[in-house]
């Protein structure tokens, strides 16, 4: 009988053992993954930090978005963070919520700056000048990580009529 449960204990001990390195690796890697979507928030987009993308995008980065065609490769992103930077220099990315699943990031934060420089036109339009108007408003971006580079992007804000309306882009809708 001890033997059996000599052997059950040391049976248990292995599996919390190798158990507990399985969390560990698990939880490192999510760690790991967080940090990556945090840095892309904090680093590149709220302080400009150019240097930080090679260390955090793979070169076949994708960015996906309903306002705009994909934009593929880190070089890409670099110039369209460089571009949107120029307009609004005080830009501001705060996280408020930031978790993971698997090789998923999720961050949902609030974008703030003001439109002081123009806006380079894109695929979808010409250049913006400044309007001096101060942008708000709530962001949802997903990242796929792959072997500790981000890879993709999917970029989700809230209310696009409503920021297209603060730039002079569309007029305002009619009152009621």
């Amino acid at each position: 009988m001890k033997s059996i449960v000599g052997m059950f204990i040391v049976v248990l001990v292995i599996g919390l053992v190798f158990g507990g390195v399985a969390v560990a690796q698990s939880t490192s890697k999510t760690d790991a993954n967080i940090e990556l979507a945090r840095k892309s928030e904090e680093e590149f987009w709220s302080k400009g930090n150019l240097e930080v993308a090679d260390e955090i995008f793979s070169n076949e980065f994708i960015r996906h978005s309903a306002e705009m065609p994909d934009m593929k490769g880190r070089e890409a992103y670099k110039q369209f963070m460089l571009g949107f930077r120029e307009a609004f220099p005080d830009w501001k990315s705060t996280i408020e919520n930031i978790f993971a699943s698997g090789d998923l990031v999720a961050v949902k934060l609030t974008a703030t700056g003001t439109m002081t420089g123009t806006l380079r036109g894109g695929p979808s339009g010409p250049p913006l000048p400044p309007t001096g108007k101060r942008l708000e408003f709530p962001v949802v971006d997903i990242y796929r990580i792959a072997e500790g580079k981000i890879v993709e992007l999917w970029c989700y804000y809230y209310d696009v009529a409503r920021i297209l309306v603060v730039l002079g882009v569309v007029p305002p809708p009619p009152p009621k």
